[in-house]
This record gives C-alpha cells, structure tokens and sequence, in this order.
C-alpha cells in the first residue's frame, strides 16, 4: 500500500492500510508526507487546503450519522449500511462522543451535549501520526482509545522501531 499524499483522518488511514494484508499475506504500507506551506511545491498548500475542506465535510457527515445510528453497536454493521460509517465512527471518537467497547463495538457517548474542550483539528492529529518517533501501533491504538494496550509497546516492524 502506498500513499502518494496522506490522507486528513487516522481512522481513513487505518480503513486504508488494512485493505493490504487481508488475504493473511504479509503487507507493507509507506505513506509520502508533502511539504505544507508551499514552499517546495505550491501543490502541496493547496493539497492541505483541500483536506482541510474534507475534513469539514466528514465532520458534518459524522453529526449527522450521530443522530441516526444505535446509541450501541457494532462496527461493521455500520460499514455496511453507511457508506463513510467507519469513518464517521472515528471522527466520533476523536471528538469524545464514542468508546470503543473492543476493536469491533461501539457506545456513543453525549451524542448532542456541547462539546467541552475543542480537541486537536483532525489535520492535526494526522499530521502527529506522520511526524511522530514513536511506535506507529503504539500511536494507532492510543488515537483508537486502547491506552492500556499500547503501554509500553514497540512493534518492532515500522520505521521508527526499527
């Protein structure tokens, strides 16, 4: 798997990257980051601009979901019934209205409260993961919520347990 440009969620990327691997084979990913003001590549700040805008737009889909999926439920059968369900899902959760039961089940939480403190912009988030020196499953599982798991871990396989 390969990403020419990175995508603006954690959660579309992990969507993503688990696409290779799935035939029990073993997979790699490399993901390209540009260089975002536009220095190197005027492309590159419009190519930011752009996600940002996507970024907004997931936002209001996964509102909206909120109101129209279970308080309860399983990931999967989300996918399958939404198109961006996943998605969506992560969004929830990095905004603090879901908790992942395991890897496969959700709960919303405070769906419709206001929000207390304004989390850091998704961009932002992704941008962390790229530009992060720790172990990338570490990383992934502590954006997913799964802190306890990913205490201590290095993987031994990304580039920056190696």
């Amino acid at each position: 798997m390969v990403h020419f440009h990175a995508p603006c969620l954690i959660s579309e990327y992990v969507q993503e990257v688990g696409r290779g691997g799935r035939d029990g084979q073993r997979a790699d990913a490399l993901t390209l980051v540009s260089e975002p003001t536009g220095w190197l590549d005027s492309d590159d700040k419009q190519r930011s601009q752009f996600f940002e805008s996507k970024t907004r737009s997931l936002q209001q889909k996964a509102q909206q979901l909120a109101r129209k999926i279970p308080p309860q439920g399983e990931v999967s059968a989300i996918s399958r019934q939404y198109q961006e369900g996943a998605i969506a899902l992560g969004y929830l959760h990095s905004i603090g209205k879901l908790v992942w039961q395991d890897p496969f089940h959700y709960r919303l939480v405070g769906v419709g409260a206001p929000q207390k403190n304004a989390p850091p912009a998704d961009a932002q988030r992704m941008h962390s993961y790229l530009h992060s020196r720790q172990c990338r499953w570490k990383s992934l599982l502590e954006q997913f919520g799964f802190r306890t798991e990913a205490q201590g871990l290095e993987c031994g396989h990304c580039d920056n347990c190696r």
